[in-house]
């Protein structure tokens, strides 16, 4: 695959980035786990989303709690 994507800091063409652990938060109240992606040449940030493995993990257990809460019929 030939990559033609360049970072818009360094000017680098991105084959590939370097994910992160950050926290994305709505307000202090409401949070979630966040990467953010980052050029692997400067380091600069090219994106920041929710984390989708970590939310389908925080919706799967969620939905787990509250079948064990329900009665059995």
């Amino acid at each position: 695959m030939l990559n033609s994507g360049k970072c818009p800091k360094c000017g680098e063409v991105v084959s590939s980035v370097r994910i992160e652990d950050v926290d994305v938060s709505l307000s202090s109240q409401i949070t979630w786990r966040g990467v953010s992606y980052c050029c692997p040449s400067c380091n600069a940030v090219l994106s920041v989303q929710i984390d989708p493995v970590a939310l389908k993990t925080d919706i799967i257990n969620v939905i787990m709690e509250e079948i064990g809460k329900r009665p059995r019929r």
